[in-house]
């Protein structure tokens, strides 16, 4: 093992709050901020500065080849340490979409004391009570997207939205597949944990989900994460209790009465390589989406919500495993794609959400379920 290369960023130290601040709490690093999180040419992280600035490092040279202050369009006063890993996404076409989040107060405020010993492992000792006791007031807000974008003469960054009226704690998490962020926050007003969904593009509120107003559902930076389905987001609190948010992709349009059981429906990357050596022609577009559907007619409509499609409709195939593992074409008069609004377009853009309309069938040849009444699908658009 050797040392290839090394780069060095600034800190002002101890952050810590003031007299008549609401936060009482402080900053947990004094050295860098949030952990670098790889792309497949860059380091990105962030250091300690006042402003904190994010940074881009070349992977091969450790050369920092950009940077710009982040969230600093809070109210004047406002303290920002950004400690919690950022969501880095690289589009693959010279864009890194780096997402951060101010977690000011989080940290005990002891920690800037001269003899504090910060290896003690205890909540008081790292953690700001008053965050336990008073939720996510007492962490400053603020959450930016910037963007890294490489150009003939090296790389620039560009803030695309900041918003300073969220304090998020969860770690929060990044589906390429809906365009949404997933967090979970604390309504100042209502004083209601929730759920909450951005807009990667916008990073406007999409969706809030109230889960209770007790102090014991405050998650205290313990993170989400996502399960191996596509279609799970789980996330622990104080009461020791694990909540979990499904996406309902999936329905039946002829039975809207009828759930299908979101724990046998997933999501799931299917790679070009794959997607070739299975069968399909042309280009994999959006995931590989697998149902499965119980006590159902021998023939039955399934709608399949999906986003980040373009190109003209025409041009849009179909394509479901078949019980011999390889993908085969769905005949055009057994699917279809439309809008929510019931519209069929000629094209389609990668903001709108549409909804592919399959017909199915009972131990037909693209049920890969054995079981009588019960139909196992697994389908992916192709162009």
């Amino acid at each position: 093992m050797k040392k290839v290369w090394e780069t060095s960023c600034k800190s002002v130290g101890a952050k810590e709050s003031k007299e008549g601040d609401e936060t009482t709490g402080g900053g947990l690093a004094w050295g860098g901020g949030c952990s670098p999180s790889l792309t497949k040419d860059l380091a990105m992280f962030t250091d300690n500065q006042d402003p904190v600035n994010l940074i881009a490092v070349d992977m091969k040279t450790g050369e920092q080849v950009a940077s710009m202050p982040v969230i600093d369009e809070l109210p004047e006063g406002t303290q920002v340490s950004v400690e919690n890993p950022a969501i880095v996404y690289d589009d693959g076409e010279g864009t890194v979409s780096t997402i951060v989040c101010n977690w000011f107060g989080a940290g005990s405020a002891k920690l800037g004391e001269a003899d504090n010993d910060s290896s003690i492992q205890s909540y008081e000792n790292i953690y700001d009570v008053g965050w336990l006791r008073q939720g996510n007031k007492m962490i400053a807000p603020g959450i930016e997207r910037v963007d890294t974008v490489k150009t003939e003469d090296g790389y620039e960054m560009k803030s695309i939205w900041c918003r300073s009226d969220l304090s998020d704690t969860s770690m929060m998490k990044l589906s390429t597949a809906t365009g949404y962020i997933y967090g979970y926050v604390q309504d100042m007003e209502t004083g209601m944990w929730q759920y909450i969904m951005l807009d990667f593009e916008t990073g406007e509120t999409a969706f809030t989900m109230d889960i209770s107003d007790k102090p014991g559902y405050n998650n205290m930076a313990i993170g989400m994460y996502a399960g191996n389905s596509g279609n799970a987001l789980y996330c622990p609190t104080g009461y020791l209790e694990l909540l979990r948010l499904q996406d309902r992709f999936v329905y039946l349009p002829e039975m809207p009465y009828r759930k299908v059981d979101l724990d046998q429906a997933m999501r799931n990357v299917l790679s070009q390589e794959k997607f070739a050596a299975d069968g399909g022609q042309g280009d994999v577009e959006g995931w590989l989406n697998t149902i499965t559907i119980e006590n159902v007619h021998p023939n039955t409509t399934v709608a399949i919500r999906m986003k980040g499609i373009s190109g003209e409709t025409g041009s849009l195939k179909l394509y479901a495993y078949g019980t011999d593992g390889t993908l085969k074409e769905v005949p055009a008069e057994k699917w279809h794609i439309q809008t929510e609004d019931g519209e069929t377009p000629d094209t389609l853009s990668e903001d709108v959400l549409y909804e592919v309309h399959m017909i199915v069938e009972d131990g037909g040849d693209f049920d890969l379920s054995e079981t009588e009444k019960e139909i196992k699908i697994s389908a992916v658009q192709g162009a």
